[in-house]
């Protein structure tokens, strides 16, 4: 009775929130999904379009992404003190102006095309840093302490439902530009719009990259006609940021010294709990690193030519209905014990893909990792935001991500090697060692749940100190 009471309560409280509340998380989960339907295809890109190769596409990515993570521990919080709505209209307009270089680079050499994908990819680093962490600071000042959790799970789960959307929008463009400049293709729906695209475009995935470009201008334009001053203004609980950064006198080096002696960095439980994690983080990594590129040569061309539907669909569908749902049923379950549940089911399923091949295991792998991620992605990131004191939600929300910092950059490392030595493009799929490929990475993922259990006493006392004011 308890948890039914708590998930209609959470729910109905949610129609009390302002206007800026639904404008943040429109910008944000708009904007995320033209990230995510740039970066699904990126490893294709660099790979295939600019003619990078596997090895050195999986490095891009990866640094790429380790970029996006980086900007958040820095700009993310130094742009908070300028003001919510003035962070995200400046972190939209160098997305805008990034992506659209990022796709340009074909067109140009070979020298001139990865200056430009470096310097693009660079801006929209910046970007994506400075707009998660404000725009979660964003959901903080914008709720009270009946709605926050469901305000974090909403604005990841909608996130997620963007992802679907763009999924569905990459899976009708890419093969339908691919097919039209290769003279295979017949009807198709919106031929319009196709045939603009491949007007820019040479591939199907460079028009993709175009469309993200356009849905991410679009954004910045809306916001700025629908963010007013006076709609920014009316906050639940206003974070000091802004006035902490006028009032900052300390020299940068104290400030630096200061930053690094408070907080999560002196408590080691709480970095063991976070870092813990890392391990299971890099199967998000392969969403991206590997999964794109497995589907197109692993299966044949009515799989991968809806490839999206497989990695942008069943699991962004499944977290936009499981995190609100889940975290709302299970927002007085301890965290702790959502972390190795969570992660458990979550690295689990990637043994089924050491079958090889297989449509029915694939789709199972999406849903059974999918569930667990909902058990726990939601609380955790509403777990980091709540230890923050005030004027430092950005920082603290930076600091959280330090080991998803290092899944994405040290995944990518090996990600492209061992793409290419166990699924290399060209090679028949009887012929390919998949299976090997998805043990190794299945064993990777189980140290997470594995590690979490073994040191669950131990953490868990620090966590508890912590919350009520300790260290």
């Amino acid at each position: 009775m308890n948890a039914a009471r708590d998930f209609t309560a959470s729910f109905t409280n949610l129609a009390r929130l302002p206007r800026a509340f639904w404008i943040v998380i429109g910008a944000f989960v708009v904007e995320s999904s033209a990230y995510f339907g740039v970066l699904t295809l990126m490893a294709s890109y660099v790979s295939r379009d600019l003619g990078w190769g596997d090895v050195r596409a999986g490095f891009t990515v990866s640094l790429f992404t380790m970029a996006v993570t980086l900007f958040m521990l820095g700009a993310g919080s130094y742009a908070e003190g300028f003001g919510l709505r003035r962070a995200i209209l400046f972190a939209l307009l160098i997305c805008t102006g990034g992506r659209a270089l990022y796709s340009l680079a074909p067109g140009w050499n070979s020298a001139v095309a990865g200056v430009a994908v470096l310097v693009s990819l660079l801006l929209v680093a910046v970007g994506a840093g400075i707009l998660q962490p404000v725009c979660y600071s964003g959901v903080k000042q914008y709720t009270d302490e009946k709605t926050s959790s469901m305000g974090y799970a909403l604005i990841y789960a909608i996130m997620n439902l963007g992802i679907v959307g763009i999924g569905a929008v990459s899976a009708w463009i890419r093969p339908a530009v691919q097919d039209l400049k290769t003279g295979a293709g017949g009807d198709v729906f919106g031929r319009p719009v196709i045939e603009i695209l491949s007007v820019f475009s040479t591939t199907g995935v460079q028009a993709v990259n175009w469309a993200c470009t356009a849905i991410t201008g679009a954004t910045f334009v809306l916001f700025l006609m629908l963010m007013t001053r006076r709609i920014e203004a009316a906050k639940i609980r206003p974070d000091p940021a802004e006035a902490m950064r006028m009032a900052e006198t300390r020299p940068l080096g104290q400030r630096l010294r200061h930053y690094f002696a408070e907080g999560p960095f002196c408590n080691t439980r709480f970095l063991f709990f976070i870092f813990m994690l890392l391990p299971v983080r890099t199967l998000f990594a392969h969403q991206w690193l590997t999964f794109p590129e497995y589907i197109l040569r692993a299966y044949d061309k009515g799989v991968a030519d809806h490839m999206e539907w497989l990695v942008n669909w069943i699991n962004p569908m499944i977290i936009f209905i499981g995190v609100p749902v889940a975290t709302a049923l299970s927002r007085r379950a301890d965290v702790y014990t959502m972390m190795v549940i969570g992660s458990l089911v979550s690295a689990v399923p990637t043994f089924l893909l050491c079958a090889g091949p297989n449509l029915t295991l694939l789709i199972a792998y999406f849903v059974v990792f999918s569930i667990g991620e909902a058990l726990w992605s939601a609380r955790f990131l509403e777990y980091a935001s709540e230890l923050a004191p005030p004027g430092r939600v950005a920082q603290y929300m930076g600091l959280a991500q330090i080991p998803w910092l290092l899944a994405k950059g040290t995944t990518g490392l090996y990600s492209g090697y061992v793409l290419s030595r166990h699924c290399p493009e060209g090679v028949p799929p009887a012929e390919q060692q998949t299976g090997t490929m998805w043990l190794l990475y299945g064993s990777i993922a189980m140290m997470s749940p594995i590690g979490l259990w073994l040191a669950r006493k131990w953490v868990r006392a620090g966590l508890r100190t912590h919350h009520t004011g300790g260290v």
